[in-house]
């Protein structure tokens, strides 16, 4: 049977909300086999400045200090990417640029997780304004694309996760001319599509993004694929990439990515 054997997104306890120490992660992969990590802590980017924000040099100077531990207590035993997932990072462009400039990360995950500071999670979805806050975090998308400097797009639809638990559907297939101008641009700077199985343990039947939205990436000439659990805890590691395989197959990509200094590796599956 084939396997994946490299997880591209996880959280330690570095990041805000997950409560496992960065070597238990890495101790974890190592008990299920899988041969290379990286660890994608969170760094959170805001249109405007926020009293008291942890996200900064010294949050990843202390991500580094205990990277380099586990690197080289599991020498040999495990592959561990520096990684690190930027959240918004073109509403703070300069500092983005900065931060990737000044700290050597072999993969950088871009996401939106926020609509002008509010969280996806803390949007109170309803079906009469649901097309307005798609069209919204889509736009937000776009701008991070077409400015961001990242490898791979993170948990493309994440919008629907949240919409779901107030009992509205979401499904940005429906959405083409954003996704055509989201893809374009993404396979234009050469830049990677993640899939993220973390909906499949929350509820949903497809991972992020949907298998339409995988299709259509395909058709426009999109091959770049990194597999991500979004991980906060030993259990989640590499769960459902059994499924992501043959989601993978039938659409017809046949190489996963890895990255090494923020250049990309091809893995034939």
């Amino acid at each position: 049977m084939k396997r994946i054997y490299q997880d591209y997104h996880m959280h330690s306890s570095i990041s805000p909300d997950s409560n496992t120490p960065m070597e238990e992660m890495c101790q974890a992969a190592i008990d299920k086999g899988f041969r290379e990590i990286a660890i994608t802590d969170h760094f959170e980017f805001y249109s405007t400045g926020i009293i008291g924000n942890r996200f900064n040099e010294a949050y990843l100077d202390e991500y580094f200090k205990i990277i380099y531990e586990c690197k080289e207590k599991f020498d040999g035993r495990l592959i561990i990417k520096k990684g690190i997932e930027l959240g918004q990072q073109h509403l703070q462009l300069e500092m983005s640029d900065r931060i990737v400039q000044s700290y050597k990360f072999d993969f950088v995950l871009g996401s939106v997780h926020k609509i002008k500071n509010v969280d996806l999670s803390q949007i109170m979805y309803n079906n009469s304004i649901i097309d307005i806050y798609c069209k919204r975090y889509l736009e937000q998308v776009y701008e991070l694309v077409d400015k961001g400097d990242f490898d791979s797009l993170a948990h493309l639809d994440l919008i629907k996760r949240y919409a779901s638990k107030r009992n509205v559907e979401v499904n940005l297939i429906n959405y083409r001319i954003e996704l055509a101008q989201i893809f374009d641009r993404l396979i234009e700077r050469n830049k990677g599509l993640e899939i993220n199985t973390s909906s499949l343990r929350q509820g949903l039947d497809e991972p992020f993004p949907s298998i339409p939205i995988l299709k259509m990436y395909k058709s426009m000439g999109g091959e770049i694929i990194t597999i991500g659990s979004d991980s906060h805890n030993p259990f989640d590691i590499g769960r459902d990439f059994d499924k992501v395989i043959n989601i993978l197959e039938e659409i017809g990509f046949r190489n996963i990515y890895t990255f090494d200094n923020r250049k990309n590796q091809r893995i034939e599956l």
